[in-house]
């Protein structure tokens, strides 16, 4: 398979439908930094199946669609198409059913929501689908066909399993693992079912244990419960005779309280009527004492705020006396803080004039003390950093001679590991033994694996007897799907058919004998539409019959004429119901048949010979109406006619016109015409003969193709059988020809294994020794610079103390110039203090000297104020006083005349309370009699409730119980003697009680269990050999995988070396299974891999060392290695020659022009020299920002094109 083109539609930075068509083995992508030539990679990683936003440079999956640019809406799908066509000519790698496809389309496109959906060959498939596919052809989301920008680099430094999983997706076993997981699976799944099922018939044998017991007492129990149903059966009768006597006792009882009842009744009434008037007086007596309450309550109000008003006159002069004595004493403090702050303020200024000058010297000297403070400091710090650059200099001089020490440390110790490695290697070169036997064994191993794959082709007539099957197998499926259709065909014309009979063939019922005065008879008369049909000559008329009949179609139809009569309305003119417009279901029809009217004799004969009677149009049913209405074939409208000869007979024109004695109506009027009844009924009858038809031809067809199935399924099972013969002798030969590779791959890896164990010795001790002189030259070098290093810091002295010296005297006059600075700034800083403590003292003299005189004015004018309202309060209080006398004398007053209403009305409620308490009393007698009355009548009805609960029971018991049959022997003989079963009753229930619970349907239930327990040994047989043959799977895909895993290994690693020395003009590289200790003996090869690599003239093969470029190189030779051993589809790569210089890329494009034969690549470069060696050239720019443009250059048409102006 190669890849044919990619489609991009709203991924990314491609707005617009983009197709990257790949005709050439080598398609270079190149454009400027920005324009969009990576996201075509992620388009390749994102249609594979990668579902990590994160992987495609995106926060959610959403990102990869076109988010919109100015000018230019968002998309809302993103979607990405690759296309494979098949090449024919695959001779390499591993056959995968990716070959299968002549051209595979795999498209995946996301909606905003995140969405993804798949899609093979235009068929919505789900993601495991699509990996599935390409399973073990090297392409997959994170496979090592697509590099991304950045990735190359990252490879050599993946951890061990990271490279496995290359080698493992090289040899093609990502398939078996998928499959060993499946497995795995289902085993588990299996074991699962096995662990239930042992469970389930664990515990239903548990239970058929139980089971056995509970049916024999069940047994038990029901004739125990039958002997108990028969004497709880006598009792009942017992008890409802008892209830029969107690029902009859009440019934007596009930007559004698009638008569106390009335006279108690009346007293109740006599009462109630005097408690009326009485209550009439009480009402008008309260209302009367509310009234004189009120005048009480308002007066008392009135006096009250008299009172207050007066009071609070008085108050308030008082509070005016009190105010004018407070402001005065106010005004006197306020003149004494007055003189008190001038003579502050006056003290405070002469204080100020004696210390200002004072203050200015301190200013000066302290100003001269920080002067020379500065300058000693400075030169303090010139000095300081001279012993900073000399201390340094020392410093750096000590660390060299560290460092020197420090790797002749090192380079001793590394002598001492040299002599320990080649120790070892001397024991490992006496441990290499003689090969020739394995080899002896792998030649007997070939011979054998050649003899089985003889026999297998020898075995050919599988392929046959497969296609034979297939073909079969098909043709079973085309009968079975073409039986299936016509059996469902068959059902929906049958169906059809069905109710189209009905519709057509239901025939009229005969109603003998119906009661007219029993409304629900008229439901049950069929109806004129389930009758009608047709004559040959009525389907010419279908329309205006239609119209005519439509308002009778739900009528009902009967063969008594006095049912007719009863169940409508006559009307006159002896049109029955023709002219009315009531309800469907009041119209009735007979079928009694009547001769036509004499007048149709007397009408004219032009018309006579045209008029057809309706019941020569119907061949059912024969109708009353049928006879006496005539349908007028002529097209004239006949509104001359004289209609007043036509007596009980009516005329139906073609027109829809009605014409009777009671003139000319059109059939419209009757509201329910515009019925295509008889129309649809014709077309039912001749839907029915075409479906007969049809079923009788489907139904042949049917028996044929189940005939010629059954023929298919014997000779498809005869096939099988053969077909099973075949595979298990080929299935034999498969499985020892496995074993023989099996067991060759194993040998062939130990040889191959010793050789590299031979070579790797060989390179070891060369290497060894290289390094034992070169670390020899080393230690040689690092003596002498020691040397050097001591006498450079002898030299230091001298200076050091020098310095240290002036650094001393420097010190000293700054700790001088400090204190000089320190005493001045204090006496400063006390004489500012006390300058400051002043001019505050001053500040808030001041204020109050303010405050004081402000003080003085306002309280004057607030005494003024308050002398002036004192006089208005004196003119108020005479007057007010009179106001409080005059309301305190009509409060009185009013008091006396509420008391004289209270009493009053207290007395008439004393009154109505006697006459109250009388008609209480009364209502309680008349209670008391009244609920004996009602509890003699329930306990009548109690009786009569129990006489029915237990005829009710036993009527359970016994069907043929009658209770008022019961009842009249008992009224016949009220004087029956019972016997009481009530103590054997006990006693058959306390031997019910010794069964204890028991399981009534415990025999059924052990039926069940039994049928259940017996195919369970079988059952989990099955299972058990199913887990077997799941092992068995397990195992043989693990030897396949091992075999494949190692032999790929090998394969590699001689590609790596042989790619490696090729790039680096020599040197070495290899993968090689790394120590795991948790690992068993046995599963040594399912550990992580190592990388190591060793350019030319380099001594450390650990890859951290390595450069940019040189990690770059190592990492092309191992995945063009893995594409050597198993060449995928197609390899793109994003950028990988960036860390190269120009000689590396060459060497890179080399690789590529060898391997093109079989990879088709498509890489992303800047680099010139790169895209020398591209057939093709796709060009990615940005015309408008934020959206990549394709363009195409065929180098070998463009060279074509140059060729004539060369």
């Amino acid at each position: 398979m190669r890849l044919k083109s990619l489609k991009l539609a709203g991924f990314k930075s491609f707005a617009n439908p983009t197709t990257f068509t790949f005709k050439h083995d080598i398609t270079a992508i190149v454009g400027p930094n920005g324009c969009g030539k990576s996201n075509v990679i992620d388009a390749i990683r994102w249609v594979l199946g990668e579902t990590s936003a994160k992987q495609l440079r995106g926060g959610a999956m959403s990102d990869v669609i076109f988010a919109g640019v100015e000018g230019r809406a968002a998309k809302s799908l993103a979607s990405v198409e690759l296309i494979f066509e098949h090449t024919q000519d695959e001779t390499h790698g591993i056959r995968h059913e990716l070959n299968l496809y002549q051209e595979l389309s795999l498209r995946r496109q996301v909606t905003k929501d995140g969405k993804s959906d798949y899609f093979i060959n235009g068929q919505r498939v789900r993601r495991r689908d699509v990996v599935d596919v390409f399973l073990g052809t090297g392409l997959g989301a994170r496979s090592y066909a697509v590099i991304e920008q950045g990735m190359i680099g990252r490879i050599v430094e993946s951890s061990p399993m990271q490279l496995r999983e290359f080698i493992e997706e090289g040899a093609g076993v990502s398939r078996y693992q998928v499959r060993r997981a499946d497995t795995e699976k289902k085993l588990a799944e299996t074991r699962d079912n096995l662990e239930r099922l042992s469970d389930l018939q664990g515990e239903l044998k548990k239970q058929q244990k139980t089971l056995i017991r509970q049916a024999e007492s069940a047994k038990q129990y029901q004739a125990l419960n039958d002997e108990l149903q028969a004497l709880h059966r006598d009792d009942l009768v017992r008890r409802l005779f008892e209830a029969w006597q107690y029902h009859e006792l009440k019934k007596g009882e009930h007559g004698k309280f009638s008569d106390e009842l009335a006279k108690l009744e009346m007293e109740v009434t006599r009462v109630r009527r005097e408690l009326d008037t009485l209550s009439a007086r009480v009402a008008e007596g309260q209302w009367l004492k509310d009234e004189a309450r009120d005048k009480y309550h308002n007066a008392q109000m009135a006096e009250q705020t008299a009172q207050h008003n007066f009071y609070t006159v008085n108050s308030e002069l008082a509070q005016s006396d009190e105010k004018i004595t407070r402001l005065t004493a106010q005004h006197q403090e306020a003149l004494a803080n007055i003189e008190h702050a001038t003579a502050e303020l006056a003290e405070i200024d002469s204080q100020l004039a004696t210390i200002m000058p004072d203050t200015m010297a301190l200013e000066q000297a302290l100003t001269d003390a920080k002067q020379v403070l500065a300058d000693a400091q400075e030169a303090w710090q010139k000095q300081r950093d001279e012993l900073s650059v000399i201390t340094q200099d020392k410093n750096n001089l000590d660390n060299r001679k560290k460092l020197a020490e420090s790797q002749i440390a090192r380079l001793k110790d590394a002598e001492q590991k040299w002599q320990k490695r080649s120790d070892a290697l001397d024991a490992e070169q006496a441990g290499f033994v003689d090969a020739q036997q394995d080899q002896a064994e792998q030649k007997a191993y070939q011979e054998q694996i050649d003899n089985l794959k003889l026999k297998l082709d020898n075995l050919s007539d599988h392929d046959e007897l497969k296609s034979r099957y297939d073909a079969l197998s098909e043709t079973v499926k085309t009968l079975q799907a073409s039986t299936q259709a016509q059996e469902k065909r068959h059902a929906v014309l049958m169906g059809e058919y069905d109710i189209l009979h009905k519709l057509v063939h239901t025939p009229i019922a005969q109603q003998n004998s119906v009661s007219s005065d029993d409304q629900a008879d008229l439901q049950a008369l069929p109806s004129l539409e389930h009758g009608l049909m047709p004559s040959s000559t009525g389907h010419q008329y279908a329309k205006v019959l239609d119209q005519f009949l439509g308002f009778w179609l739900d009528a009902k139809v009967t063969t008594q004429l006095n049912m007719a009569t009863a169940l409508t309305r006559p009307a006159k003119d002896g049109v029955n119901l023709l002219l009315k417009s009531g309800k469907k279901s009041d119209t009735a029809i007979t079928t009694s048949a009547i001769a036509a009217s004499d007048a149709i004799a007397k009408l004219p004969k032009q018309i006579g010979e045209r008029l057809i009677r309706l019941d020569q149009l119907f061949s059912t049913p024969t109708l009353e109406i049928f006879g006496r209405t005539f349908l007028y074939t002529g097209d004239d409208v006949l509104d001359e006619m004289d209609t007043s000869a036509l007596i009980g007979v009516m005329i139906l024109t073609k027109a829809g016109w009605l014409i009777g004695s009671f003139g000319m109506v059109h059939i419209s009027r009757f509201g329910e015409t515009g019925s295509q009844f008889l129309a649809q009924k014709q077309a039912h009858i001749e839907r029915l003969a075409v479906l007969e038809e049809e079923l009788n031809t489907l139904e042949d067809a049917l028996n044929a193709d189940q005939k010629q199935l059954k023929n298919q399924l014997n000779l498809l099972e005869q096939t099988k059988v053969e077909l099973e013969e075949v595979i298990a002798q080929k299935t034999a030969t498969t499985a020892q020809l496995h074993s023989a590779e099996k067991a060759l791959t194993a040998l062939t890896a130990k040889l191959d294994a010793d050789k590299i164990r031979r070579d790797n010795h060989a390179k070891n001790r060369q290497a060894l020794d290289e390094e034992k002189q070169d670390r020899q030259k080393e230690l040689n070098e690092l003596t002498v610079q020691l040397d050097e290093y001591h006498t450079k810091l002898g030299e230091f002295a001298p200076r050091f103390e020098m310095a240290n010296q002036a650094m001393t005297v420097l010190t000293a006059r700054i700790d001088e110039a400090n204190g000089l600075v320190k005493t001045k700034n204090e006496t400063y800083q006390a004489m500012q203090l006390k300058f400051g403590t002043l001019s505050q003292s001053k500040t808030h003299a001041e204020r109050l000297l303010d405050m004081a005189k402000n003080s003085a004015t306002q309280t004057i004018a607030d005494i003024e104020v308050t002398k002036k309202h004192q006089e208005t309060l004196q003119e108020k209080l005479p007057k007010l006083e009179e106001i409080f006398k005059a309301a305190k004398i009509s409060s009185h007053e009013l008091k006396i005349s509420s008391d004289e209403y209270e009493a009053a009305a207290k007395a008439l409620q004393i009154a109505q309370t006697k006459l109250q308490d009388e008609l209480t009393e009364a209502h309680g007698k008349f209670a008391t009699a009244q609920a004996q009355s009602a509890q003699i009548s329930a306990d009548a009805a109690v009786g009569e409730s129990r006489m029915q609960d237990l005829g009710d029971e036993l009527l359970r018991f016994d069907e043929a119980f009658n209770l008022p049959a019961t009842l009249a022997e008992f009224r016949a003989n009220p004087n029956q003697q019972f016997i009481d079963h009530s103590q054997k009753r006990e006693d058959v229930k306390a031997q019910i009680a010794k069964l204890g619970a028991v399981n009534l349907a415990a025999a059924a239930e052990l039926a069940e269990i039994e049928a259940r327990v017996s195919p369970m040994d079988e059952q989990i047989q099955d299972i058990t050999d199913s887990m077997k043959k799941l092992e068995d799977a397990i195992k043989a895909i693990d030897e396949k995988t091992k075999s494949l895993f190692l032999t790929a290994l090998n394969a590699v690693n001689k590609e790596l070396n042989a790619l490696f020395s090729k790039v680096f003009g020599g040197g070495q590289a290899s993968l090689s299974l790394m120590e795991d200790e948790t690992l068993s003996k046995a599963d040594k090869w399912r550990a992580g891999l190592v990388l190591m690599a060793q350019p030319k003239g380099k001594k450390n093969s650990r890859l951290a060392v390595l450069s940019g470029g040189e990690k770059t190189l190592t990492a092309l030779s191992l995945i063009f290695a893995i594409f050597k051993q198993h060449p995928a589809p197609f390899c793109v790569l994003d950028e990988v020659d960036a860390p190269l210089d120009d000689a590396n890329v060459g060497r890179f494009t080399g690789l590529i022009h060898e391997l093109a034969d079989d990879v088709q690549f498509i890489f992303i470069s800047h680099n010139k020299l790169a895209m020398q060696i591209a057939d093709e050239l796709k060009g990615i720019t940005m015309p408008t920002a934020g959206i990549s443009s394709l363009v195409t250059v065929n180098l070998e048409e463009a060279e074509q094109y140059l060729e004539p102006n060369a």
